[in-house]
């Protein structure tokens, strides 16, 4: 049973309007004593009070509950940033409700939730994509982690991929000697904008590069393992030099593949991937890979919601961290 501010006022033997003006920070103004309002705060939490967030909007009140949209629940790099963002909202006070679409399109019972508990902003998780559903809250901030713009986003941040496939690129035309690499993917509008850097950068770095794009519907492990049968096709001896993985997972599946087929990694090729999932450091061989600033991308959301003239849109940079999937010694 949902406790209502008349239970906690029972228990303390005060009126309920007393409880009232605790909760809602104005008992200084009448001269409650702080011993009294931290009983009564006390009391609230230990009975796991929750406010109405219909009471609070129709009082013009902050609900402090932000909506998340994750679009590709598949995905292991979003659960670490689901992480951080619930992180953040420990410390800033804030309630979390997760939504998400199938096929990163949104349905009418998805946004049900969003309506039903009146959020006062969303942070959409994932790039790119069908945003015309923003439409029904265009009267709170919606915030992205991830490219792609939108008349109704207020503010963005995200990793600057030409910043990545620099470092990732450097890392392999000077630690490791690699002149050629190639650049494995999806048919994701992340991949492919992922895909321009690399292109750019190799070009610039006056390395041979090549591009393979694989399409399995979402399933990025599956497109590495499909992806390595491509490349032996013609034999191990035409592998490139080094792979840049559009994502961990397909990284993964790529090792998968070669080590299956009689392919050394990194001995025969190096590969390296890119959002730095947990997984990646524990695979075998782990994995070098382009790790997001996800902690500082939950941050810059949080503080956004508390002060909207910081600028709308922020490209951030990240760390490659290196292991043994590039160690050829």
């Amino acid at each position: 049973m949902k406790v209502t501010q008349k239970d906690i006022a029972q228990k303390m033997g005060v009126s309920t309007s007393l409880v009232s003006r605790v909760l809602s920070g104005q008992a200084y103004k009448i001269g409650v004593n702080q011993q009294k309002i931290d009983a009564i705060m006390r009391a609230a939490r230990e009975m796991n009070y929750v406010p109405s967030s219909a009471a609070l909007v129709l009082k013009g009140k902050k609900t402090r509950t932000l909506g998340l949209v994750v679009y590709d629940f598949y995905d292991p790099y979003f659960s670490t940033l689901i992480y951080e963002l619930q992180e953040q909202a420990h410390i800033h006070g804030y309630s979390t409700l997760l939504v998400g679409f199938l096929n990163r399109r949104a349905k009418h019972s998805d946004l049900l939730p969003l309506l039903k508990h009146s959020v006062d902003g969303i942070i959409v998780l994932g790039s790119f994509g069908d945003l015309s559903w923003t439409d029904a809250f265009s009267n709170i901030p919606i915030l992205r982690i991830g490219h792609g713009e939108h008349k109704n986003i207020s503010f963005s941040v995200s990793v600057d991929e030409r910043d990545a496939m620099g470092k990732i690129l450097s890392h392999l035309k000077r630690d490791v000697g690699a002149e050629n690499a190639a650049y494995v993917s999806t048919g994701e509008n992340t991949h492919v904008a992922r895909r321009k850097a690399f292109e750019a950068v190799a070009g610039e770095m006056s390395m041979k590069f090549s591009n393979l794009i694989v399409g399995t519907e979402g399933n990025s492990f599956k497109a590495g393992c499909l992806a390595a049968r491509e490349m032996l096709k013609n034999g191990a001896k035409s592998l490139p030099q080094s792979i840049v993985a559009a994502n961990d997972t397909i990284a993964m599946g790529l090792i998968k593949q070669f080590v299956e087929s009689g392919v050394s990694v990194p001995g025969d090729v190096v590969i390296a991937g890119f959002d730095d999932i947990p997984m990646a450091a524990n695979y075998i061989p782990s994995i070098t890979s382009f790790r997001q600033p996800v902690k500082i991308f939950a941050q810059k959301c949080y503080e956004r919601m508390a002060d909207e003239s910081l600028p709308s849109r922020n490209e951030l940079e990240g760390e490659l961290i290196v292991r043994k999937s590039t160690m050829k010694k």
